[in-house]
């Protein structure tokens, strides 16, 4: 299945431990914009706490409770998304992107390659995707793909600012038209081949 290729220098690669050191040094960089929105950027203070988090990734990945990527543009990493399974026939999203890699729909064809995947592969009935209320970025992800928005969990995550409201947005097997057909409905960039 990996690396997938989504055309336009966006490759999916399975996240790994030897993937720390890069993706430490992103976040690093980032950081300030980050931790406006990621309850776990403060804890990040070293590569060897990614090295931690990515073995947990990995061992979440051979017991196939989830879809874990690294998301490389143009032969580097720009972030990290993945889809992970609750054992009931539901997946939730979840990813971020370096402040280089945005504004180009990057996510988007990201994510919807995770419902295709999620939807196939897996067999899935319903996805979701929360982002917090304030977070126009993530929240547009959803709306693009034709996502529902099903309402607001209120303060449902703490953020080094505070607790934030919870926009849910989700989809079902039977409502999603695949990743080809939502992408070309909202001109978001090339699709590999299947």
């Amino acid at each position: 299945m990996f690396p997938l290729d989504l055309g336009g220098g966006l490759v999916l690669h399975p996240a790994r431990t030897a993937d720390a050191d890069e993706l430490f040094s992103l976040v690093d960089a980032d950081r300030q914009r980050l931790r406006e929105w990621l309850p776990w950027v403060d804890g990040t203070a070293t590569a060897d706490t990614v090295r931690t988090f990515l073995a947990g990734v990995e061992a979440s990945s051979e017991r196939r409770n989830g879809i874990h990527t690294v998301v490389r543009l143009d032969g580097r990493a720009a972030g990290v998304a993945d889809l992970t399974f609750d054992g009931l026939d539901n997946g939730h999203v979840g990813y971020w992107l370096a402040a280089r890699a945005l504004g180009r729909g990057v996510m988007t064809r990201v994510v919807a390659e995770l419902i295709d995947l999620g939807f196939g592969v897996a067999e899935l009935h319903r996805i979701e995707l929360q982002a917090p209320t304030g977070n126009h970025r993530s929240r547009a992800v959803a709306e693009r793909l034709g996502m529902t928005f099903e309402g607001v969990r209120r303060q449902a995550e703490r953020l080094p600012s505070g607790f934030v409201d919870l926009a849910v947005y989700s989809v079902l097997a039977s409502e999603w038209a695949g990743a080809s057909t939502v992408l070309a409905a909202y001109g978001t960039g090339e699709r590999r081949n299947r």
